[in-house]
C-alpha cells in the first residue's frame, strides 16, 4: 500500500517549495515530487525592449542572496553577445565579488542545516557555530560591499566591466579580514565533518541520499560557457515534467536537463569535476563540500589581491550590434545561466535564465528516493535550494 506525505512548505532553506512523497509500508519513499512553489515574477518578459543596461540591474533583484551572481552572469550573456572583451582587471575584480557573494551564503546554509545535525543538548557547540558563521558571513559582506559598491544590489557590475577598481586600503582590509575568514572557515568545516560523519554513523545509512546521475559544472571559482554543450542544454515546463497533473499544476519552475537527464549542479559538482572529492555518496557529503569551498574561495581572494593591478583598466565602453550570448557564473548553488540576445540599438530582443537552483531540483526527489522517508528534509537541505 502506497500512502502519501505532504511537507507545505518545506523549512530552512532560501527558496519556496514542498515535498510530496510516496511512501511505501516501510516507510520507505518510492516517489519524491519536488516542486519550486515561488511565484512567477517575469523578469524575462520584463526585459524585453528594454536598454541592455537595465538587465543586471533587474535580474540581481531576483533573489536576495544570488544578486551578485546574476549581475555577472547578466553582463557576461550582454558582452558576449556583442563581442565586448573587458580588460583583465575587471574580470579578476568580477571574480572577486562573486567570491564574496558565496562567502556569505554558504556559511548562511551552515547555518540553516545546524539543526539537523546539532543536538538539542549541545548549545555551547551551537553557540561556537553561530560565532563561526557570523565572523564568515561578515567578511563576504565586506568584500562585496568593498568589490561591489554596496552589499546588496552591488552597482559596480556593469557591462564592459567593473565600475570602479579597488584602492590599496581596501585590498589591506580584503587581506586581514580574510586571514581571519580562513580560520574560522578551517574551524568549520573540521565541525561540520565530525558532524555528518556522526549523524550517518547514528542513523545507520551511510549512504542517505546518494543517487546515480552527473553532475554540472563549468568553473571552480567563476565560470566558463564553453565548458558546457549548449546543444545538450534542454530546458522543460514542470508540468511536463511531472505525471502527476496536480503536482504538477503547482510546480511555477522550468526542469534543465544536460544531454536529457537531470544533473547535479553546485558544491560537490564543483569539487567533483575539478578537484579530488568523491562522487555518488551520500547527498550529506554536499555540506562538506560546501565548507571546503570556503577555504578555496579564500585562497582564490589571496591570490587575486596578488595579481589584481590597482591601477589598471576595469571597464571599456561597450559598442551594440546584433548579437546572442551566453553568460556563466558559478553561483553558490549551482551553475547559473543567463542567455541573451541584443540588437544594435542597444535594447534586449530576448532574454533566457536557467537559475541555478532549478538544475537541482528534480536532483533532490532523486536522491530521496529508496530512502526512509523521516530523513527527507534533511536530504532537501544539503541542496541549499
Amino acid at each position: 500500500m502506497t500512502n502519501t506525505i505532504e511537507i507545505a512548505p518545506t523549512t530552512r532553506h532560501e527558496g519556496h517549495a514542498k515535498l510530496i512523497l510516496e511512501v511505501n509500508d516501510a516507510g520507505i519513499v518510492t516517489k519524491a515530487y519536488y516542486p519550486n512553489t515561488t511565484p512567477v515574477r517575469g523578469f524575462e518578459t520584463m526585459l524585453k525592449g528594454r536598454p541592455a543596461e537595465f538587465a543586471p540591474i533587474a535580474v540581481m533583484r531576483i533573489c536576495g542572496i544570488c544578486q551578485t551572481t546574476h549581475g555577472i552572469a547578466s553582463c557576461e550573456a550582454i558582452e558576449d553577445a556583442i563581442g565586448c572583451e573587458i580588460p583583465e582587471d575587471g574580470r579578476l575584480l568580477r571574480e572577486l565579488v562573486g567570491l564574496g557573494n558565496r562567502m556569505h551564503s554558504h556559511p548562511l546554509h551552515h547555518l540553516l542545516i545546524a539543526d539537523d545535525f546539532i543536538k538539542p543538548n549541545e548549545q555551547d557547540l551551537k553557540v561556537e557555530a553561530i560565532k563561526l558563521i557570523q565572523k564568515m558571513r561578515k567578511v563576504g559582506q565586506l568584500i562585496v560591499d568593498i568589490v561591489g559598491g554596496e552589499g546588496i544590489h552591488p552597482p559596480n557590475i556593469v557591462i564592459g566591466g567593473m565600475r570602479t577598481n579597488i584602492t590599496e586600503r581596501a585590498k589591506s582590509k580584503i587581506y586581514y579580514a580574510c586571514r581571519e575568514y580562513e580560520k574560522a572557515a578551517y574551524q568549520m568545516y573540521e565541525l561540520l565533518e565530525m558532524l555528518i560523519e556522526r549523524y550517518l554513523e547514528e542513523v545507520g545509512i551511510s549512504d542517505l541520499g546518494a543517487h546515480d546521475y552527473p553532475y554540472i559544472a563549468t568553473h571552480t571559482t567563476f565560470g566558463d560557457r564553453n565548458a558546457i554543450d549548449w546543444d545538450n542544454v534542454t530546458e522543460i515546463p514542470a508540468q511536463r515534467y511531472y505525471k502527476n497533473p496536480e503536482i504538477a499544476q503547482t510546480a511555477t519552475n522550468q526542469i534543465p536537463l544536460y544531454c536529457g537527464v537531470p544533473v547535479e549542479g553546485g558544491p560537490r559538482a564543483r569539487m567533483v569535476k575539478f578537484g579530488n572529492f568523491k562522487a555518488g555518496g551520500s547527498a550529506l557529503d554536499i555540506n562538506i563540500a560546501r565548507a571546503q569551498e570556503n577555504l578555496g574561495a579564500v585562497y582564490r581572494v589571496f591570490e587575486i589581491l596578488d595579481e589584481l593591478n590597482l591601477n589598471g583598466k576595469t571597464r571599456v565602453e561597450p559598442e551594440y550590434k546584433d548579437g546572442f550570448g551566453i553568460g556563466v557564473h558559478e553561483a553558490p548553488r549551482a551553475t547559473n545561466v543567463h542567455m541573451a540576445e541584443v540588437g544594435k540599438d542597444g535594447r534586449i530582443k530576448s532574454y533566457k535564465i536557467i537559475a541555478a537552483s532549478t538544475w537541482n531540483m528534480p536532483i533532490v526527489e532523486k536522491a530521496i528516493e529508496g530512502y526512509p522517508h523521516q530523513y527527507a528534509e534533511v536530504i532537501m537541505r544539503a541542496y541549499d535550494i
